[in-house]
């Protein structure tokens, strides 16, 4: 059983504090590619079903939605295989996004999980460890 309460208080203030170090800059990436590439991204796909379906889902214009919109998109750079196959995607416009608006978007997702991974672990083990 995990004593948390034993830890040294800078160990469990880093354990409580890190998810939140890892996921907030993949946070203020994605604003980033919200509001310097999402229309370079948008103008890219005029094609592609996926990105209408989400650009009519969840719009462009505050800041709420351009962060949303932002954040379904960076699927296509994760996964571009998978919507190609569903028909979502043209190959071709998949090819023509620039590689650095990819590996920012790529990069962004991943911090988001790991950030979100690390509190759910660790949340998980403070309930079975029974602190409350």
């Amino acid at each position: 059983m995990i004593d948390f309460y034993n830890w040294p208080p800078y160990i469990r203030i880093a354990c409580l504090l890190a998810p939140f170090m890892i996921a907030l800059p993949g946070v203020f990436m994605i604003l980033f590619l919200a509001y310097r590439n999402l229309d370079t991204i948008l103008t890219i796909f005029p094609n592609s079903v996926y990105v209408k379906r989400q650009k009519a889902m969840w719009g462009s214009r505050d800041p709420l939605s351009r962060f949303i919109l932002t954040s379904s998109l960076a699927a296509v750079a994760l996964w571009p295989d998978r919507h190609i196959r569903r028909g979502e995607l043209d190959e071709s416009e998949v090819r023509k996004l620039p590689p650095s608006i990819k590996r920012r978007m790529v990069i962004a997702w991943r911090l988001c999980a790991a950030g979100t991974a690390w509190l759910l672990l660790f949340g998980g083990l403070l309930k079975l460890s029974g602190v409350e």
